[in-house]
Parts: C-alpha cells; sequence; structure tokens
C-alpha cells in the first residue's frame, strides 16, 4: 500500500520486486529468495553500495 491505495497484488514472489519496494518505501533494495522460507526478502542498499544491484 502507498498513501492508502493497493499498488501490487499477487503472489509475493510476483510481486515483491526492487522497483516495487523503491517506488513505495523510496529505498534503494536487492530481492533475494529466503533460503530458509522460499520467499522474497528484501535487503536494503545502503549508500556505500556501487553497481549493480547484489546477484540473486
Amino acid at each position: 500500500m502507498k498513501a492508502g491505495r493497493v499498488v501490487a497484488e499477487g503472489a509475493p514472489s510476483d510481486v515483491v520486486t526492487e522497483s516495487l519496494v523503491g517506488e513505495v518505501f523510496g529505498l534503494r533494495s536487492t530481492v533475494i529468495r529466503d533460503p530458509a522460507s522460499g520467499t522474497p526478502m528484501v535487503v536494503p542498499l545502503g549508500r556505500h553500495h556501487v553497481g549493480a544491484p547484489l546477484p540473486h
């Protein structure tokens, strides 16, 4: 949700993306598969990160 509105719906693996996290939360991140649960896990990228997102 952003500003009280749903911005995406569906399976977490389909909708939890780096671009959506950036749009909704204003956060640079990479999304990887959580090794324990298999679900998407958002990893924030700090200001020190330069270059391409971390590998998936």
